[in-house]
């Protein structure tokens, strides 16, 4: 639990606290912090370890999304415009300035690019581009030291696309910091993007086959994750795509 530098001026430092990664970004004009943790307690912890690094006023926070593990410690930088995507703010009522698609603060020297690309975890997620250090903060659009998390909020289906323009806009060195777990490459993200594929592929498919909801939640193949994990996506899936029709045979041709 300390800060791991990833370029000039960037940082991430990963909590014990639901395995949270929270990003630093130091322009000369400020700092900004990317995500600020589950409580005002741990929020307060989080200030206290930014001053190790610079002692810099916090003038910016932006939120990757909407739930409470990333954004309950907003109340503690106080003095910090906070970002968000639009959707985030009205998913949660959250306070702050929001985004449609795509944001750029100025940090004085050096540039951060907010970008909502897409419906995934939620349907507010966002990326935040360091474009001088090659880094990319996802939030929980991908995850290390866990399966992606399917919650009742999230974009089963929509959410391959998503990644996949994500990683699209991604150089080859580039350095990539998850929600949770540990930083990774590209080749990672490429990898789960595929996996989130197959999940929504498999979901089609069984819809697609006129399998029922109760027994596509059993189904145990074809997934890249058990099964026991994806409870939500294939609930959210089905509700997306309606209620399966019964199979049916070909007509056949005359003769």
């Amino acid at each position: 639990m300390s800060w791991t530098e990833l370029g000039d001026r960037t940082w991430v430092r990963r909590y014990d606290e639901w395995d949270l990664n929270v990003g630093l970004v130091v322009g000369a004009d400020g700092a900004l912090v990317i995500d600020t943790r589950a409580t005002a307690e741990e929020a307060e912890q989080l200030r206290d370890h930014i001053r190790e690094l610079t002692g810099l006023p916090v003038k910016w926070v932006v939120n990757t999304h909407a739930h409470f593990d990333h954004v309950v410690g907003n109340s503690v930088f106080t003095d910090a415009e906070v970002y968000l995507h639009e959707n985030a703010a009205t998913e949660q009522n959250l306070a702050g300035t929001t985004f449609a698609a795509a944001k750029v603060v100025d940090l004085g020297d050096r540039r951060v690019e907010l970008l909502h690309v897409g419906n995934g975890h939620t349907s507010g997620d966002t990326v935040v581009a360091v474009p001088d250090v090659e880094v990319f903060f996802v939030g929980d659009l991908l995850e290390e030291s866990a399966p992606p998390s399917y919650g009742e909020d999230s974009f089963p289906l929509e959410w391959p696309d998503t990644i996949q323009a994500v990683v699209g806009m991604m150089p080859l060195g580039v350095r990539i910091v998850p929600g949770h777990g540990a930083v990774v490459d590209l080749e990672f993200a490429r990898d789960q993007a595929i996996e989130l594929g197959r999940v929504a592929n498999t979901i089609s498919t069984l819809h697609h086959a006129g399998t029922s909801l109760d027994d596509a939640l059993e189904h145990t193949e074809d997934w890249p994750w058990p099964v026991d994990k994806l409870q939500d996506a294939i609930r959210r899936g089905y509700a997306a795509l309606g209620t399966p029709k019964r199979p049916s045979l070909p007509l056949l041709g005359p003769g």
